[in-house]
């Protein structure tokens, strides 16, 4: 798909990742232009977060993104997804379910705060951002530091909850609404 524009493509999803095999070191810039594309799904089970950086979709509204179960958010990560979301300014709906790691509370941060500090994503409606935890205990200590913050991020948002799920004890809901 390198190299290749989609004009009319609307809903774009990856369920299986690329071939990691493949050097995409001598690839500059997005090689998949998806300018029509309103709708982004991606599911990562063995991807690397470097791949965000070779789509090109600037009128995306709902993006869902669930990353590896392995996935940690180191620096270089974490910039590759910052600039990702930055170019995303027409999103309305966000929805990212995550596992726990370093640099989920960087994450979060910048999701429920950053973005708008920065005037991006303007016509936001909603974001659900899920955190999948190994034990009750880890999202219980998560759940009371994310609490810690709200005052802050509802500063934002006219709707922000933050809850360890009943279905799965092992994990944290974090939601906004404008």
């Amino acid at each position: 798909m390198l190299g290749r524009t989609f004009k009319a493509l609307r809903e774009f999803r990856v369920t299986l990742p690329p071939d990691e095999t493949e050097n995409h070191s001598r690839h500059e810039g997005p090689q998949v232009d998806l300018p029509a594309c309103t709708t982004l799904e991606l599911f990562h089970f063995h991807c690397s977060m470097d791949y965000h950086c070779f789509l090109s979709c600037p009128n995306v509204q709902i993006l869902r993104w669930y990353p590896p179960l392995s996935q940690t958010f180191d620096l270089a990560a974490f910039n590759s997804l910052h600039h990702f979301l930055f170019n995303l300014s027409c999103l309305k709906n966000l929805n990212i379910s995550v596992p726990q790691g370093l640099g989920i509370d960087s994450l979060i941060d910048f999701v429920f705060c950053g973005v708008s500090e920065h005037g991006v994503w303007r016509e936001i409606g909603r974001v659900k951002v899920v955190v999948w935890f190994d034990t009750s205990s880890e999202a219980s200590d998560f759940n009371d530091q994310t609490v810690v913050h709200q005052p802050r991020y509802e500063k934002r948002w006219k709707s922000f909850t933050v809850t360890v799920t009943q279905k799965y004890a092992k994990t944290v809901l974090i939601t906004a609404y404008m």
